[in-house]
Formats: C-alpha cells, sequence, structure tokens
C-alpha cells in the first residue's frame, strides 16, 4: 500500500471519530492490523476494505481515488490520449490528436492522386474550426480540473 491510500485510511478514520481499536473491533481485526494499514506497512484485504467503505458510507472509488489510478494508467498505455468522462467511459482526448498533419496529408491526396490541389484547400478551412472546439474542450477541462481539485484538497483538510 502506498503512503497517499494509508494517510487517506488515517483520516477518514480520524474524521469518523473512531480511535484504532474502536474501528478495528467494528471490522473484527487488531488494533495493530488498522495501524499498519495507516503507516503502510500492510495492506487491508478485499472483505476488510469493502467493510472500511461502508463504515465510511464510500465507495471503494472513492475511499481509494482509485479513479486517478486508472485514467493515469490507460494514459501511461496509450501515451495520453485517454481521458474520465462523466459516465466512467474513455474517450480519445483530442487535443493530442494531430489533426493538422492528417489535413495536409489529405490535401497532398487530393493534389497528387485527384490532381484538385484549387479545391483541396478548402481542407485547411477544417483546421481552424478543430482548433476551437479543441480549446472549448481545453477550457471545459481546465475548469473540471479545478473543481476537483479543490474538491480534493477540501477532503483532506
Amino acid at each position: 500500500m502506498n503512503v497517499e491510500t494509508a494517510s487517506r485510511l488515517a483520516k477518514l478514520r480520524r474524521q469518523s471519530g473512531l480511535s484504532q481499536e474502536e474501528l478495528a473491533e467494528k471490522i473484527g481485526v487488531s488494533r495493530q492490523a488498522v495501524s499498519k494499514w495507516e503507516r503502510a506497512e500492510s495492506s487491508p484485504d478485499t472483505d476488510n476494505l469493502i467493510a472500511l467503505a461502508k463504515i465510511y458510507k464510500l465507495s471503494l472509488d472513492d475511499m481509494l481515488h482509485s479513479k486517478d489510478i486508472n485514467v493515469a494508467s490507460m494514459n501511461k498505455a496509450t501515451g495520453g490520449t485517454y481521458q474520465n468522462t462523466e459516465g466512467g467511459r474513455s474517450k480519445v482526448n483530442w487535443v493530442a490528436f494531430p489533426y493538422p498533419i492528417l489535413a495536409t496529408i489529405i490535401y497532398f491526396v487530393l493534389g497528387f492522386v485527384w490532381d484538385a490541389w484549387h479545391p483541396g484547400w478548402l481542407v485547411f478551412l477544417t483546421i481552424p474550426i478543430w482548433a476551437f472546439f479543441v480549446g472549448k474542450d481545453k477550457k471545459e477541462k481546465k475548469k473540471k480540473d479545478a473543481e476537483e481539485k479543490k474538491k480534493y484538497d477540501e477532503w483532506l483538510e
């Protein structure tokens, strides 16, 4: 278990007004086990995690913040092209999509294959449209990230 998760468990226990001994009694483990979880020396097993989530009236995701871990691991695996959405699904992060390069390739294909150089420049007009929507998404994402960080900071205090 990492130190961040361990400190989160200790903070949740204190916020609930429980001592290590009281919490251990509720779950059915020793006080030393709770102490080890909070010092990151060991991890609670699945049954104990579920019991902790019920005591704190949180989901396991909220208690352990595994949503952040899943998105981070997905971004690591895909080179940062996915972001978390409201419904828990992932979608392509269009900010990372190289649309101007794709538009240039389309322009050259139209020009070389069909000799459509003159009307092909219309493809380049789609780049500012793409940039407008990407910029809008970027602003919304920054605002949402700031709100989530504020909630997380308040939760930690």
